[in-house]
């Protein structure tokens, strides 16, 4: 069922993933009713900022499937 993919810039705690990958699953399944422990999966993706120009160009930058767009259209500079 559903899966997570949190994908974000390196160097957090792994605490800090764990914990937004933990609040990401409560509000999904807030959201969609359903029973995270039997049909969610949830993972982190962690990227240095010379990758994170790639995971913008080809999953971000004209991706009709994101709701939520990010205020910046330059991945280097974030502006």
């Amino acid at each position: 069922m559903p899966h997570i993919v949190i994908k974000t810039l390196e160097g957090k705690p792994r605490e800090q993933l764990e914990k937004a990958a933990q609040q990401a699953l409560a509000a999904v399944n807030e959201a969609f009713g359903m029973k995270p422990e039997r049909l969610f999966s949830v993972s982190v993706e962690e990227y240095s900022l010379p990758e994170w120009e790639g995971v913008y160009n080809t999953e971000i930058k004209d991706n009709e499937n994101i709701i939520i767009k990010p205020g910046y259209t330059n991945p280097v500079t974030f502006e």
